[in-house]
């Protein structure tokens, strides 16, 4: 009888010793840094499963598909990205009516929103790992399901505690592709190309949190607010069967193992008929070791340092989108529908920052010399100058009642900031531990979200006691002195990274 369970992490040397004729049982164990394989042959059988050593390289799609479709695969990872960010926000015009519908508090209401961020910035921990051992297909799959089925739950629910929990499950499906989004850049693209890929990429992120109010008040006002959750739930479906159809499995070495699995099988099948038996199995510490990986990727002088600036970037912008609405109403008379128009200047300015970045991170590192990976942050500066330039404007315009456009322009330049900053940072600390991509991009994506999550939390507190202006002036300051962390790893990123290569 032959007992057989696929490999799941890499073995370098995969048949290495297999090539044995022996009439004494036999143990061969074969092992790298992540896994541990042991075949068990009888005496009675002799097995000869000798392979020339192939590596997950040879196994990469990257050069087998056209940059057509590599780009269409992208899309399809980026509208899984974009709908977790514009699930966040999409109700806000809606609050007076789901707390009238479920007749409970505000402080209830605001801790569904709270709590989706934070399980936005803790979920992707788990995706991440799951990536890494199971691929990347069957996590966006199983994820845009559990997306779909909670939003459902979500437009059905008629009591305020089931909602919360469903509001927890739906951004655990929605918040997927943030981590292994960057694991499907890492599979599809060479490095001189992940920074403008990493720019359409993170336009979900920075664009979803905008929308999400335009969209959310637009069907609010002609429909009701639970016809917003069967939009989104519509939204998820497609993603769903897009990701079915068209999206393939991309990582070289989930591709590799299958290949193992089925020639070793096959052999099995012709080499042996009765007696032999093999047992091919996993270490029980090496999931615990991918869970845990992501937050030790986050002490990495590399990652948290080259990550502070993007994080305190994105935690601002959620302070002006949390009170942006009090502020137009109460100082310019904006209407709902305005208000949701006025969110546009920060998205527009959010996209194209992300894509010119991106497209000026691949160029910095093609003129570096010996292709250093910390010349992808130079464009990083032209963010950290804009981000204090438009939250002042912004913030001062607003206070003393200044037209309209200089508010809106100062929310421009805002979003341009934290797009330029956003990029070339996720797509550095990619290109420094690629394998580990899902898991690096999920350390930094919870580091994203915990300050996206607290940031809205003190902004209502602090802007009533100082006022809008001085709030953001105190903004403006720390962004401004988050360059010291991008100084530091344009100066000592490649010394950290051959530091933490070396252990």
């Amino acid at each position: 009888m032959t007992i057989i369970d696929p490999p799941i992490k890499e073995t370098t040397d995969f048949y290495k010793a297999l090539n044995a004729r022996s009439k004494t049982p036999c143990e061969v164990t074969l092992f790298d840094d992540e896994s541990d394989l042991v075949v068990m042959v009888s005496e009675e059988e002799n097995v000869n499963c000798s392979r020339e050593k192939q590596t997950p390289a040879d196994y990469s799609i990257k050069y087998k598909i056209s940059r057509k479709k590599k780009w269409f695969i992208l899309s399809i990872v980026a509208l899984q990205g974009f709908i977790g960010p514009l699930t966040s926000s999409i109700y806000v015009p809606a609050i007076a009516q789901v707390r009238e519908s479920f007749n409970t508090s505000m402080t209830s209401i605001n801790a569904t929103i709270s709590l989706y961020v934070f399980v936005m910035g803790f979920a992707p921990l788990l995706w991440a790992s799951l990536s890494e051992r199971h691929g990347r297909r069957a996590v966006y799959l199983l994820s845009t399901l559990l997306y779909v089925a909670s939003t459902i739950g979500c437009a059905l629910s008629h009591n305020i505690g089931l909602f919360i929990a469903l509001r927890a499950l739906q951004a655990t499906g929605a918040s997927a592709s943030q981590a292994v989004g960057a694991g499907t850049i890492t599979d599809l693209f060479d490095v001189h190309e992940r920074g403008n890929a990493m720019g359409l990429f993170l336009l979900g992120a920075l664009i979803g949190p905008v929308l999400g109010p335009i969209l959310g008040g637009f069907i609010n006002e002609f429909m009701s607010w639970r016809f917003i959750f069967w939009f989104l739930s519509i939204m998820g479906g497609v993603t769903f069967f897009l990701i079915l159809f068209f999206l393939p499995e991309t990582s070289a070495i989930i591709l590799k193992k299958r290949a193992d699995y089925l020639k070793l099988k096959k052999e099995l099948k012709q080499d042996t008929e009765k007696k032999q038996q093999l047992h091919i199995k996993l270490s029980d510490e090496h999931t615990s070791t991918s869970i845990l990986r992501p937050f030790k990727l986050m002490v990495k002088p590399v990652v948290i340092i080259s990550t502070t600036p993007y994080s305190i970037a994105y935690g601002f912008m959620y302070f002006v989108i949390a009170s942006l609405p009090h502020q137009l109403q109460s100082q310019y008379n904006f209407s709902s529908y305005q208000i949701g128009l006025a969110y546009l200047a920060n998205g527009i300015g959010n996209a194209l920052g992300a894509f010119v970045s991106g497209k000026l991170a691949d160029k910095a590192l093609a003129k570096s010399v010996n292709n250093r990976l910390e010349s992808r942050l130079s464009p990083m500066w032209f963010g950290i100058l804009l981000l204090p330039v438009g939250q002042l404007m912004y913030g001062w315009c607003v206070e003393i009642k200044v037209h309209v456009a200089a508010t809106l322009t100062g929310l421009f330049l805002l979003g341009l900031g934290v797009g330029i900053v956003q990029t070339p940072a996720n797509t550095y600390i990619v290109d420094s531990y690629q394998k580990h991509s899902a898991s690096v991009m999920s350390a930094a994506n919870l580091m994203r979200c915990v300050s996206a999550g607290c940031t809205p939390l003190v902004a209502p507190t602090l802007i009533d006691h100082i006022g809008n202006g001085w709030s953001l002036t105190i903004l403006a300051v720390i962004s401004s002195l988050s360059g010291i962390c991008v100084f530091l790893v344009q100066r000592y990123g490649q010394h950290w990274r051959e530091q933490s290569s070396s252990k």
